[in-house]
């Protein structure tokens, strides 16, 4: 999947909505977390749900929208009164105030510093899988990308491509990411969003996927860890 698709296909909205087939929503997040226009849509779609969510949930709003209906179907004095107009107002205010000022300026800010050549923090998971041994590490800025080295084992004869799923501190998976054959040849680079992970021990699980389309069950092949450092 391309970016035109993407924008044609409404792919961060359904992504959102859980309305993308298995095969659309593995091509949109292989594409996602190469596209910066893409990562920042979806970051601004996840605020926006998460602070509208949190207005529709207080109890004022709750209680409105739950008041025994009237005989007309739609009484447009009765979204005047205080009991309705007000939260609501309150709740859209909010919401616009929140992209004025914290949303539409930050996400400005990361457009203006995705279009400038920029050294990103790295760590090298390639010579070190890391299996209690050493374990490399990355240290980045608060709010900013790193990218991870990444050596996939790669078996033609049994996988006909990878999955890499990354794992936070506290062992929730956060995002995962499929490699096709033909990329796993050569060592792989993986630019982890910002604010996806915490500081501290994370852990890359690489699975094969079977090339036998009735065993496509997942096959382990390797764990590597990281620390990662904010400052």
């Amino acid at each position: 999947m391309d970016h035109t698709e993407a924008v044609n296909q409404y792919a961060v909205e359904k992504y959102l909505l859980g309305e993308l087939s298995p095969e659309a929503r593995d091509a949109f997040e292989t594409h996602y977390f190469g596209c910066e226009e893409c990562a920042i849509d979806l970051r601004a779609a996840n605020v926006f749900i998460a602070q509208s969510r949190k207005e529709l949930a207080r109890p004022t709003l709750v209680a409105a929208a739950v008041q025994k209906p009237k005989r007309n179907l739609f009484n447009f004095p009765s979204l005047l009164r205080p009991a309705f107009a007000v939260p609501a107002m309150a709740a859209m205010l909010l919401v616009i105030g929140f992209q004025n000022i914290v949303t539409v300026p930050h996400l400005e800010q990361e457009v203006a510093v995705s279009s400038q050549p920029q050294i990103l923090p790295a760590v090298t998971l390639v010579d070190g899988q890391s299996r209690g041994e050493e374990i490399r590490t990355v240290v980045a800025k608060a709010h900013e990308p790193f990218l991870l080295w990444v050596d996939v084992p790669a078996d033609s004869s049994r996988y006909s491509g990878y999955l890499c799923s990354l794992y936070s501190p506290s062992g929730k998976m956060v995002w995962q990411l499929r490699i096709p054959q033909s990329q796993a040849a050569d060592t792989v680079p993986i630019q982890v969003p910002a604010d996806s992970t915490e500081a501290g021990e994370n852990t890359l699980l690489v699975q094969g996927v079977p090339s036998d389309a009735q065993n496509g069950t997942p096959v382990e092949i390797v764990r590597y860890r990281f620390l990662l450092q904010i400052r």
